[in-house]
């Protein structure tokens, strides 16, 4: 109605006013009133022909690990786009697209040996990019977690870099809700221009992981023995590595209150592993929550926080998930001695991590809060020795006690917290004294 009125207001108006100037003005007010004054955006489109800086990354298609239904294709354009913006070197995606056809290739949350040597081979790519959608949703207040990874093509595919973003529009409301986000295009481009800076940041300035010899040399250049396996088997005195926490008072200072998001339950057996450069795999993740993908997704934050951390080298998720494929391992209930011997022979690393997600539920609309639960195992290859066990469970309301200060409100960053202290706890008690 709005639109016929002004239309019949123009027409009126122009057969009075002969002046063009008076016309042009009139013009621009109905079409302020119908809603025409603005353009349909420009939307960006991927050009070979950009500026370009470090390594030839092939940018995969995004898994939705979400559970709900996602603009993936629109997510992948606008992740490219941002990544050329800011002059990376990018695969073009209709050769790609032919890569995928010609290897029939299906699985995109993670790459094997085969298919990285190939794409290094065929298309001259130096790495890929893998992104996975945690969370998302378009509704006010949008919600979004997206976590990706740059994995070499080169060798064994390993884990270079990997980062996170999650975020609501009502996280940062500001004085009178002002800075409340309602557009999810909006909250998209901030979660895909944080990826882009911490991967370009990575690049350009690499961090540098402390010169310490490789377990591979050292395993090969002295091999297993028994009497090797019978003196790490040997009964030695192990403890609880939170035993001297829970003799704290609580009321302490000085870093001797537990970590808020650090786990609940742990055990250390104590074995130093800084001395030599590991290589890590982490084994998918038996899921007893409600919540679908919850166990991948745990895996993911977890792998993300090792790869922060340097100590060693992390096994890319696809190289693991062929060959247990290959080897027609099915693990429901954890991992067995078999297992370990199949997975670390096949693979040739040094740790294995295993694990179970018991709870994963994400924060809803009605005021609930999200809550994670899961358990970490991780096991030596010769030995099989359990070197680390630890149980986490945390709500995003955990310490918050005024006005919701502090409180989490995606089980993405509750996860990422969960697994930072994790990894932070495990490194102290493996650490060489």
């Amino acid at each position: 109605m709005s639109g016929c009125l002004s239309a019949i207001v123009h027409n009126t108006a122009c057969k009075v006013l002969r002046p063009a100037l008076m016309c042009a003005v009139l013009t621009f007010g109905c079409c302020l009133a119908a809603g025409c004054s603005y353009p349909a955006p420009v939307i960006e489109r991927f050009s070979s022909a950009a500026p370009s800086w470090g390594p030839r990354i092939a940018v995969y298609p995004i898994e939705n690990l979400s559970g709900a239904p996602a603009p993936l294709r629109e997510l992948h354009d606008e992740l490219a786009v941002t990544l050329q913006r800011a002059g990376a070197r990018l695969v073009d995606p209709k050769t790609l697209d032919r890569f995928f056809e010609r290897h029939w290739v299906r699985y995109v949350g993670g790459i094997d040996e085969a298919t990285a040597a190939a794409l290094r081979d065929e298309v001259g790519a130096d790495a890929v990019l893998i992104t996975s959608l945690e969370l998302y949703n378009d509704q006010s207040p949008p919600r979004i977690a997206l976590i990706a990874r740059l994995v070499s093509t080169a060798g064994l595919p390993e884990i270079a870099w990997m980062d996170s973003y999650a975020k609501t529009g009502e996280d940062t409301p500001g004085l009178l809700g002002l800075k409340i986000i309602q557009d999810p295009v909006r909250l998209r481009g901030m979660a895909l221009e944080y990826l882009e800076t911490s991967l370009r940041d990575y690049i350009i300035n690499p961090p540098e992981r402390a010169p310490i010899v490789s377990a591979r040399e050292v395993r090969e250049n002295k091999p297993f023995t028994i009497s090797d396996l019978a003196a790490a088997m040997r009964t030695e005195p192990r403890m609880l590595a939170d035993e001297q926490a829970r003799k704290r008072l609580w009321f302490s200072v000085g870093g001797l209150i537990p970590p808020r998001y650090g786990p609940k339950r742990m055990y250390s057996s104590g074995d130093v592993l800084s001395d030599q450069l590991r290589s890590l795999a982490i084994v998918p993740f038996p899921d007893y929550s409600t919540r679908k993908h919850g166990a991948e997704v745990v895996a993911l934050h977890l792998a993300k926080q090792l790869v922060l951390d340097r100590r060693h080298k992390i096994l890319e998720f696809g190289v693991v998930r062929d060959k247990m494929l290959n080897l027609r391992i099915i693990m429901s209930g954890g991992v067995s001695n078999a297992n370990i011997d199949a997975i670390a022979n096949s693979l040739g690393v040094e740790l294995i991590v295993n694990g179970e997600v018991f709870d994963y539920l994400e924060s809803g609309s009605s005021g609930q809060i999200p809550k994670v639960e899961f358990s970490i195992q991780m096991f030596e290859r010769d030995s099989r020795k359990i070197l680390w066990y630890s149980r986490s469970r945390n709500e995003g309301g955990d310490g918050v006690f005024f006005f919701d200060a502090g409180q989490i409100s995606t089980a993405s960053v509750l996860t990422d917290r969960m697994a930072q202290s994790l990894v932070k706890r495990m490194n102290e008690s493996t650490v060489a004294k």
